[in-house]
């Protein structure tokens, strides 16, 4: 008789549980359910620009050489470059919080195609947030190998 009524306290309970969840009750002392996600407050832009930092070339081929570089918050990812004394080129952008396909990068990586052998290029950096105007980095250089 003893667990008899055991089960039948504890079915009780339970099912007393779930009816206060259902009706709302238990879900803030949970934390379970829709009432708790974060929310993103729309319109709500980063205005303020990214710091560019340890921008540098990690390989180089002789048509292409890969650019990686840190930002100090999730921001998109591109890189301007040309024949030394020019720019002209841009990489396609990526990592592009204004898109909306993603909320940026703090590690930054690019390859840039299209190069000739033997050849003396400068390129630079750009990120932006989701609200702030490009930074831009210093100009660097590298040399392509020959072929």
């Amino acid at each position: 008789m003893l667990i008899f009524l055991l089960v039948l306290l504890i079915a009780g309970l339970a099912g007393f549980g779930y009816w206060a969840y259902t009706q709302g009750y238990l879900k803030s002392i949970l934390k379970f359910g829709s009432d708790n996600t974060t929310k993103t407050i729309q319109g709500t832009k980063d205005t303020v620009p990214p710091v560019i930092s340890k921008v540098e070339v990690t390989t180089k081929a002789i048509k292409e050489a890969g650019i990686v570089w840190k930002t100090d918050k999730p921001s998109s990812s591109q890189v301007e470059w040309g024949p030394k004394g020019s720019f002209g080129n841009k990489t396609e952008i990526t990592d592009d919080p204004v898109s909306g396909t993603t909320i940026g990068a703090v590690d930054h990586g690019v390859i840039v195609k299209g190069l000739t052998g033997t050849t003396d290029y400068q390129y630079r950096v750009l990120s932006h947030t989701n609200g702030s105007a490009d930074t831009v980095s210093d100009t660097n250089y590298f040399t392509t190998p020959s072929e």
